[in-house]
């Protein structure tokens, strides 16, 4: 009996997947567990193994198409065995099923991919490959959607494949002359990546439908400084650790959550959660946007703890190789642009949570002590709460208490 393959649910808030390349051909035969597809969900590149051994008869969706978790991509079973049942407009989503993509030739593999805007487009997961594997991606012609580089690009470089790495990567076209007149000219045009399409939407939600109380203060860290300093190589030398301000403020900001239970809750529905744990969400800027990786029982773990796992976060975040689960079960949110030079801004709700922290630069100022006008480092931080579920008085309590 032959087997569909549907798009994988990978987590809660997944609802459609990208078909970025097809490992097997139509009318291959394939093992039980063997990678045939690679997709790219909202956050996460991904690779699909077959649930059963058998032939590829027919894939249901081509590269680039966005299918929605649960309808089928692909049919395996026997040779000449009967699928219309689960090849049919029923089974998809009544187009056309679109074929899988033909091998790239020599000459197309060889050639470097034209960089858009100046820019060489890889996804994540690529870029980690790459750093492992010691290729040059950017001189890679990518296979991937739109020319995007993906893993089997630099893998097939790593191997003395067709694209090697040795490939010169072709000259910037000279800018063209601005026009004398008339409306401004686009340098480049791309499709937004299922990543920005889901940001869009959920920061165009929360900013429509979160009415937000936002709260700023500016916080003396003179002390918090010199106990860093203080500490510092006996972090290093007995918990083999480099501990950052920000991991500092990780570690505060989870016991004040504790100590303020009314900022740890969302809103389902008509309902109120207040949440038992506290799961800091830290944001980590990646190519092409933004992720929130998640400090699970942050107040719980030591400051030594949090260093390694922050770390280990962000850098994952950045090479594409978090697993969905470590994206998942946030109750607050941290977004810190002090090494941006930012001293304060309003961030945007991470809904359903129901508060986020921004951390502006740590600067020397000028204050005021018993009179005197004294040097002393400080930085904004802020909190910016969903007022349906957190009132005023609540997020200035956790802000005193932080």
């Amino acid at each position: 009996m032959a087997t569909p393959l549907p798009m994988p649910k990978l987590g809660l808030t997944m609802e459609q997947g990208t078909i970025l390349k097809w490992r097997k051909p139509e009318g291959a035969p394939v093992e039980k567990g063997e990678i045939i597809l690679e997709i790219q969900t909202d956050k996460v590149e991904y690779e699909v193994e077959a649930p059963d051994s058998g032939v590829l008869l027919k894939t249901l969706a081509g590269v680039g198409e966005v299918v929605p978790c649960g309808q089928n991509l692909a049919v395996i079973g026997k040779k000449g065995e009967d699928i219309s049942a689960l090849a049919g407009p029923s089974a998809g989503s009544g187009r056309a099923p679109a074929p899988a993509p033909a091998a790239a030739s020599p000459a197309q593999a060889v050639a470097p991919a034209a960089p858009r805007d100046g820019r060489v487009f890889a996804s994540p997961a690529a870029r980690r490959v790459a750093r492992e594997l010691g290729v040059d991606y950017r001189t890679l012609r990518g296979s991937g959607p739109g020319g995007r580089i993906v893993q089997a690009d630099v893998k097939a470089a790593a191997q003395g494949g067709a694209r090697t790495a040795g490939v010169a990567r072709a000259p910037m076209p000279p800018a063209p002359p601005a026009s004398a007149s008339g409306p401004a000219a686009v340098a480049a045009r791309q499709p937004m990546s299922g990543m920005r399409k889901v940001i869009a939407q959920r920061m165009a939600a929360s900013w429509s439908g979160v009415p937000r109380v936002t709260l700023q203060a500016e916080v003396d860290l003179t002390n918090l400084l010199a106990v860093r300093e203080a500490s510092r190589k006996a972090w290093e030398q007995d918990l083999g650790v480099k501990v950052s301000i920000n991991d500092l403020i990780l570690f505060y900001t989870a016991r004040a959550v504790r100590r303020c239970p009314a900022v740890n809750v969302r809103m389902v529905g008509e309902e109120i959660h207040r949440m038992q744990d506290v799961n800091l969400g830290v944001a980590v800027a990646v190519e092409g946007g933004l992720m929130v990786p998640v400090l699970r029982g942050a107040d719980q773990k030591s400051i030594d703890a949090i260093a390694r796992e922050s770390r280990s976060l962000a850098e994952g975040a950045r090479a594409g190789s978090l697993p969905l689960s470590a994206l998942e079960g946030g109750t607050f949110t941290v977004s810190n642009l002090g090494a941006y030079g930012i001293d304060h801004f309003s961030a945007i709700i991470n809904a359903p949570e129901g508060c986020i922290l921004s951390v502006g630069a740590a600067r020397e100022r000028a204050v005021v002590r018993e009179g005197h006008v004294v040097p002393r480092t400080t930085a904004y931080l802020g909190i910016n709460a969903d007022h349906r579920i957190v009132d005023g008085a609540p997020a200035a309590e956790f802000l005193a208490t932080l």
